[in-house]
């Protein structure tokens, strides 16, 4: 139930909700280049606005605000604590699937992303559009990353930003917009 579909006007992909009050963290190129921010939760019938709070582009997270109510949200697990070979889920909206889920192996840790940052999950399932910013759930129902990317050309491989570093992007986001919440 925490997770989201979050479109534009001019794109779609995944979110999950961190915080009871709506707040959703997407991958910040979901975003990119769009006029108008909308979310679709689980179990609701109809795309509410959103609002952009703020956004890491070195890290690809985005920050979106949906009206107040009681939300379901997802937690983080301390991503360091990962091991090969472990199995996890991957949440998203593949090419337009809404709420598709795919179990995953965790292949690698620490790969280096387009930023040059060793702060990537490898994972043994594609990640296609509509993915991007979606959930990669382990076996204890928590957050251990944040799908990413998939390597042009390649059939089974897809990276997801591992939690650590993407709480800490999370975290300096909301200071920067002078935010108490903390996760």
């Amino acid at each position: 139930p925490g997770v989201v579909s979050v479109g534009t006007d001019i794109s779609q992909g995944s979110g999950f909700i961190i915080s009871s009050d709506g707040y959703v963290i997407t991958n910040a190129h979901v975003l990119s280049g769009g006029k108008l921010i909308r979310v679709l939760t689980y179990e609701g019938q109809n795309w509410i606005p959103g609002e952009l709070v703020g956004y890491d582009e070195t890290m690809d997270i985005a920050i979106i605000k949906i009206p107040d109510k009681n939300y379901d949200y997802l937690e983080f697990e301390d991503s360091s604590k990962l091991q090969v070979g472990e199995k996890a889920i991957a949440i998203g909206n593949p090419l337009g699937l809404s709420f598709s889920v795919s179990e995953v192996i965790i292949s690698a840790l620490k790969r280096e992303g387009p930023n040059n940052v060793p702060a990537y999950i490898q994972i043994d399932v594609p990640l296609n559009r509509g993915n991007s910013g979606g959930p990669l759930v382990s076996k204890r129902g928590k957050v251990i990353g944040i799908n990413n990317f998939k390597l042009q050309n390649s059939e089974n491989l897809g990276f997801a930003l591992e939690s650590n570093f993407a709480v800490e992007s999370i975290n300096t986001i909301f200071s920067a917009n002078n935010l108490t919440i903390r996760i």
